[in-house]
């Protein structure tokens, strides 16, 4: 049996997986083709995956890109990429796929972020985004592989911490303050069905709650829906991201006005200007 193949992990690392019925040509796919990746994580992508060759990762509406170098590439098997931060160790993500059983496992390892509690932050922050990041994937390649996605996103600056936030994701009176009429989140692979509060139903699964963000299915548009916390520099972000392999433009402005209604009334409850974050 050959030996694995290893990779020089350094700093703290972030683990993750998924299983899905998706075939692991498609699950490698959706990682390494750039039209395929734009489908259900990044804005762009550009490059191929060949080792020795240069990938980039574009999130137009964050204003930042992402290059790496491919490190290995695996048809079906295996990504590996690597970065240079401006300091700190050298950042590698390592994606192993392989069939067990009935199931595709997605492996997924991120490596590079600083010790010590003043990267606590950043670390935790990209750990939670990774949860959502491949709970969508799961989605996307059992049920929207090859479609183009459209996303809304509305974010506003606001000061909270993690915890009192995650309350108003997940809690029935509270996420009734700002966009339900009634009805909760709850476990991860329980049924939702949330009345929105400026018109519609979302009917859907709960996809990933982490200490931070929560995303669910929405089957009447045919996508996703992510309740969002993260930071931003010094600065704090709370929103909703929703993706859409199915809204039409007339749709898409309609559900864009209702999220950023709501996020509005959220952001009321963590003014900017209130309590330091702790």
């Amino acid at each position: 049996m050959a030996q694995e193949k290893t990779f020089d992990h350094k700093g703290r690392m972030i683990r993750a997986e998924i299983e899905t019925s998706a075939t692991p040509q498609q699950a490698w796919e959706a990682w390494a083709n750039p039209e395929k990746i734009a489908q259900w994580f990044t804005d762009r992508a550009s490059g191929e995956a060949k080792p020795g060759g240069t990938m980039t990762w574009f999130f137009d509406k964050f204003g930042y890109a992402l290059p790496y170098t491919v490190v290995d590439a695996e048809p079906g098997k295996l990504l590996v990429l690597k970065w240079e931060p401006p300091q700190g160790d050298t950042g590698i993500l390592e994606v192993r796929i392989e069939r067990q059983g009935g199931t595709t496992l997605v492996k997924l390892i991120n490596s590079g972020f600083r010790e010590g509690a003043a990267w606590n932050d950043e670390y935790e922050g990209v750990a939670s985004g990774w949860k959502m990041a491949l709970a969508i994937l799961k989605h996307y390649l059992e049920n929207h592989f090859a479609r183009s996605k459209t996303v809304i996103l509305v974010l506003r600056p606001a000061s909270f911490n993690y915890d009192q936030l995650r309350e108003y994701f997940l809690d029935e009176p509270k996420l009734a303050r700002w966009l339900t009429t009634s009805s909760s989140i709850g476990k991860v692979g329980d049924s939702c069905e949330l009345k929105l509060r400026d018109d519609g139903t979302l009917h859907g699964q709960v996809l990933a709650v982490t200490e931070r963000e929560v995303t669910v299915s929405w089957k009447e548009i045919g996508g996703t829906l992510e309740l969002k916390a993260f930071a931003m520099g010094s600065q704090r972000m709370l929103g909703v991201r929703v993706f859409s392999w199915r809204l039409n433009e007339s749709e898409t402005k309609k559900i864009e006005s209702q999220i950023e209604a709501a996020v509005d009334r959220l952001s009321v409850s963590f003014p900017v200007d209130s309590a330091p974050n702790p």
